[in-house]
């Protein structure tokens, strides 16, 4: 496993990215919602992997539409770091790559997704294959 770092602006959240696949690998997806058009969502998993969430205070978070999943930020600088859910065998996370430090990434090729027309069952379902295991403390 390669570890990748991240954080917000003010540093109070840390984040680290263990993935066995190379950047220029990875999965990169942009949401077209209106939460993560607002917010430049860029997005990747691994779901054999590991995201470690530290906080110097607990994360604000965010619900909207079918409310199936948290949207993640920093309490104090307001850095948007991405979404998570709780799911069978654990809590689960989709990472917005514009957290990570010095990852060189070809943003242009993240595709567009749009998960609207998804029941929340089958949001969950793929999120259970798609998305990494998150520990946040």
């Amino acid at each position: 496993m390669i570890e990748h770092a991240g954080s917000c602006h003010c540093g109070a959240v840390r984040l680290t990215f263990r993935t066995a696949r190379a950047p220029a690998d990875w999965p990169l997806r942009v949401c077209t919602c209106t939460f993560c058009r607002r917010f430049g969502g860029t997005y990747t998993s691994d779901p054999a992997g590991l995201i470690v969430l530290s906080a110097s205070r607990a994360l604000r978070t965010y619900q909207f539409g079918q409310r199936t999943a948290d949207f993640l930020f920093c309490p104090e600088c307001g850095v948007y770091f991405g979404a998570a859910a709780d799911l069978p065998g654990g809590r689960r996370a989709v990472l917005h790559v514009r957290v990570l430090d010095s990852v060189a990434l070809d943003l242009s090729r993240a595709q567009p997704m749009d998960f609207d027309a998804e029941s929340a069952s089958i949001r969950n379902e793929r999120r259970l294959r798609h998305w990494t295991p998150l520990i946040a403390g």
